[in-house]
């Protein structure tokens, strides 16, 4: 059972907001709360990912260890977020490791939670499916705005030209597999 103030902090988030409050109760419904101290990792670049998880307090950082060993951390994120996104949706281990940075609270959503859904709220699915590509979208335009911000105030840069990241996103769009 969830308590009632993870059931709040999930309903007025923003991934559901355009939701209707019986589509944000199945889907809440079908999520697990957990919490989880600073340091602990929540979901480990390379290995299988059954769940997809609603920061709903508390801060976690991704990071990427590379070929090598070299490590880097691409970002922190703040309550509310959700992480786990892609290798929820395909059959891919993450790219990345999630830890908290501070002690978290989340609602995590397990695959057989979420066949559930599918099965006995359709609508509510459909719901949480779209909030996730908004959020990626919203990733995507962003990432997209800092790259291109970034050429224009260094012009000069070798590696930073404008035709240079429209060839790459030329690529990203006609390479894909979908």
């Amino acid at each position: 059972m969830i308590q009632e103030e993870a059931a709040a902090r999930f309903m007025s988030a923003p991934w559901l907001a355009e939701v209707d409050p019986d589509a944000k109760r199945a889907v809440l419904n079908a999520l697990d709360e957990q919490k989880a101290g600073a340091g602990s990792t929540l979901l480990a670049q390379g290995q299988p990912n059954d769940h997809l998880s609603f920061l709903i307090e508390g801060t976690v950082e991704l990071d990427r260890t590379f070929s090598g060993g070299r490590k880097e951390i691409l970002t922190t994120l703040s309550s509310p977020a959700v992480f786990g996104t892609t290798s929820f949706f395909q059959p891919k281990p993450p790219t990345v490791t999630v830890r908290a940075k501070t002690d978290v609270w989340m609602l995590t959503l397990h695959h057989p939670a979420h066949e559930a859904l599918r099965r006995e709220h359709p609508h509510a699915a459909e719901a949480l499916a779209l909030a996730v590509v908004r959020a990626l979208s919203e990733r995507f335009d962003l990432l997209d705005k800092l790259f291109t911000d970034y050429i224009t105030r260094h012009p000069d840069a070798p590696a930073a030209s404008a035709s240079e990241w429209s060839r790459f996103r030329s690529r990203l769009f006609e390479q894909h597999k979908i």
